[in-house]
């Protein structure tokens, strides 16, 4: 059965107001609507799938919706919930001040042409309803001649829907006509074709800043890959911590079988960059069909690189860091320890890995570290990192043992203590982040300063990137001090305080597609074992 659970009524809602032939087919169809629910939990199975949700049970009165005190489990297999749309106003949190807000929208401004050249901007706050209000496209931004206009979802007039989102450009569309009007009337016609040869010069230079191309695939461990990509843009907006959006092009994917070999979105980390020849190293492990796949991919073919995306990690001056990296985590730590002794600080590395044969970019982690402690999991046979640099330290043991013993002077003498660290950044697996979190409040608390201070870089599923848009990154705080429940976007900024990420919710989230991953790994294998034949 399909049933649509609303904590209020149905129909007062915009998307059933404005499309009310859904309603009227979906109850043909049998559908039933259950009016005043409002879901307070998901209730997990054993194995972490969703077997039932508890609702509490709303009535209204006098125009409110107001709780009855009754609550009802209703077994349930899937849950889909249709939470609407927010204007994604993201820039403005990112540059604060930058637009003047009406409310969660940007304000709109109507032009008034006091003069022939530029309008005066005067704010509306008339009904936000099409063809009654005015469709006033301009933000509050207005400097050196230059204006900043937004449609659609991002505008109150044409929030909504798709059709008033056309119709926002429709009616938008003659503002910025009377905008160049009167640099339009003083074209000389004459001039055209160096106008048009100005414009193709335009083009092309977006086009070489903008195109990613593959310049090398180089495998560095047995399941880690990097691929060397040249992106002038996304290079010169690169800050250490930042990652991008990468896949490629569907148009040029091999097909196996009928099954087109694209990938998925990559949250892949500049591990370096080379902002004067425009080229970025990404580094992929090699853990889902996606990844897989960046094997396969040639040099010179294109690449979509979108970004940079995320935040950039906050760079301390003349602190102690320490930093701690787990296998792939470590690519992420090249930039950001670099950066760190850039500015002063003295920076302690702990690189743990499950194998030596792991170890890869050697000398970049030494770049960035004014000490290296060496950790692999132990195993039969398994031998210690070796050291080149006579203040690195080498252990057979996971990070904990390694930072534990370090601490102890069980490696030997320290150049920098534990005990002088003001700030760790932690990056790597969600149990390993999640093992350094309880560590540094039991194990570890020994050794460590009081009120040093520890992020993680947040690998929470994603798929768009775009900082608030399609909330796949939503990840679970708890404040440590009042146990307030909240929600962060990872992908706006994947920094985040270790005391206060949910690690367990963290793991569940990554395991949702758990499934359907091992299908694809499996169809993968056979798709590569049929075209390798």
């Amino acid at each position: 059965m399909v049933a649509p659970y609303c904590p209020n009524a149905s129909v007062p809602a915009p998307a059933y107001r404005q499309n009310h032939e859904e309603i009227h087919e979906a109850l043909k169809e049998g559908i039933q609507i259950a009016e005043g629910m409002n879901p307070l939990e998901a209730i997990p199975d054993e194995y972490g799938a969703l077997q039932a949700v508890r609702f509490e049970q709303l009535e209204e009165k006098e125009g409110h919706w107001l709780s009855t005190g009754k609550e009802v489990e209703i077994p349930l297999l899937s849950l889909f919930i249709a939470a609407g749309t927010s204007p994604n106003t993201i820039y403005e949190q990112e540059h604060p001040y930058s637009f003047r807000m009406d409310e969660k929208f940007f304000q709109r401004y109507e032009p008034h042409w006091n003069e022939p050249d530029l309008p005066e901007l005067v704010p509306m706050d008339d009904a936000t309803i099409p063809k009654i209000g005015r469709p006033a496209p301009f933000s509050s931004y207005h400097k050196h001649g230059k204006f900043i206009s937004f449609y659609g979802d991002n505008h109150p007039v044409y929030a909504g829907n798709v059709v008033k989102a056309m119709a926002s450009a429709k009616d938008g569309y003659p503002y910025i006509v009377k905008l160049f009007e009167q640099e339009l009337l003083a074209l000389d016609p004459a001039q055209q074709q160096s106008r048009n040869q100005s414009m193709q010069g335009l083009f092309k230079q977006l086009e070489a800043d903008l195109t990613a191309t593959i310049i090398e695939v180089n495998r560095l461990t047995p399941t880690i890959i990097e691929v060397i990509v040249h992106a002038p843009m996304q290079a010169r907006k690169f800050h250490p911590g930042q990652f991008y959006r990468v896949q490629n092009l569907e148009s040029l994917a091999p097909v196996v079988e009928g099954t087109v070999l694209a990938a998925e979105g990559l949250a892949l980390t500049g591990a370096w960059v080379d902002k004067e020849k425009g080229q970025i190293s990404l580094i992929a492990l090699e853990v889902g069909s996606s990844s897989r796949l960046c094997a396969l991919w040639k040099p010179g073919d294109p690449l979509v690189v979108m970004g940079v995306t995320g935040a950039p990690t906050e760079i301390t001056r003349n602190k102690t860091v320490m930093l701690i990296g787990g296998g792939l985590g470590n690519a992420v730590q090249f930039s950001i320890g670099k950066a760190l002794r850039a500015t002063g600080n003295k920076v302690i590395y702990f690189a743990g890995y499950r194998h030596p044969t792991d170890v890869f970019k050697v000398a970049d982690i030494e770049a960035a570290s004014d000490v290296i402690v060496w950790a692999v999991d132990p195993a039969p046979g398994v031998k210690p990192v070796l050291t080149t640099r006579p203040q690195d330290k080498t252990c057979i043991g996971n990070i904990l043992d390694a930072i534990e013993a370090y601490a102890k002077g069980d490696l030997g003498d320290t150049s920098i203590k534990l005990s002088e660290v003001d700030h760790t950044i932690v990056i790597g697996s969600d149990r390993m982040m999640a093992a350094v979190k309880e560590a540094r409040h039991g194990r570890l608390k020994p050794w460590l300063k009081p009120g040093n201070t520890a992020i993680g870089s947040i690998n929470s599923p994603m798929q768009c990137m775009m900082k608030g848009v399609c909330a796949q990154c939503l990840c679970k705080h708890v404040d440590p001090h009042t146990g307030e429940e909240y929600f962060v976007y990872s992908c706006y900024n994947q920094d985040q305080e270790l005391d206060r990420v949910d690690f367990p919710n963290l793991n569940a989230r990554l395991r949702q597609n758990t499934v359907q991953e091992k299908l694809s790994r499996m169809w993968l294998d056979y798709l590569l074992e049929s075209h390798n034949r």
